[in-house]
């Protein structure tokens, strides 16, 4: 299977897509994972993307393409986690696939309240011993000042309000659109995200094994 996941920041779809790679056991591929994998090797590649990061720029599209063109290399089977992010980098990934002969089998929307992504994503404290992670609203920990290891707790930078503010505007503004496009296409499944994590996975498997049959 070839398969999209869509989703607000929050939304669980990392952890969901961890979960179903292994499950289906087809590979996952991240593409900020992709980028950063790239700019290590130490490629001319990868020195053309570590420059545009070190600017605060984004990386070109092209650039990307070239990148997740590597990435895919010869896998019929996989799940894309991060791309595409806007309706041209779709219509990009739509054509890579018919000049192989193929398409994507489902795109899955993990729709879920962007009240819900705040309290997700503000309550999180991370141990900075043994990377578990806690939520002081769903999953607190004994001490609200360290792990179960030991370790100190801390809250990530980028999970303050402004900045979860400004990821979901920019989710708005440019992914939002896909989910019209994929729509059309007969691509598109909404999946409740706002419920637990296994509650979530349990209805994923559902729609999946449901298209397996279809």
């Amino acid at each position: 299977m070839r398969i999209v996941l869509l989703g607000k920041p929050g939304a669980g779809k990392g952890t969901q897509g961890e979960f179903l790679s292994k499950e289906l056991g087809i590979p996952r591929i991240v593409m900020s994972d992709l980028l950063k994998r790239e700019v290590e090797s130490g490629s001319e590649l990868g020195g053309l993307i570590k420059g545009y990061m070190s600017e605060g720029k984004l990386v070109p599209d092209e650039v990307v393409y070239m990148v997740l063109e590597r990435g895919i290399g010869g896998l019929r089977d996989f799940i894309l986690d991060g791309f595409p992010r806007n309706v041209k980098q779709a219509e990009w990934l739509d054509s890579f696939l018919s000049s192989r002969n193929t398409e994507l089998n489902a795109v899955l929307y993990f729709d879920v309240s962007d009240l819900i992504v705040l309290r997700r994503m503000m309550g999180r404290l991370v141990c900075e011993r043994c990377g578990r992670t806690y939520n002081i609203f769903y999953d607190p920990p004994e001490d609200i000042r360290k792990c179960s290891c030991g370790g100190r707790l801390y809250q990530r930078v980028d999970d303050c309000y402004d900045k979860i503010l400004r990821r979901l505007d920019v989710f708005r503004e440019e992914t939002e659109p896909l989910l019209e496009y994929y729509r059309k296409r007969g691509k598109l499944v909404s999946i409740d995200a706002s419920g637990g994590i296994e509650d979530v996975r349990k209805e994923m498997l559902s729609i999946l094994r449901s298209l397996e049959h279809d």
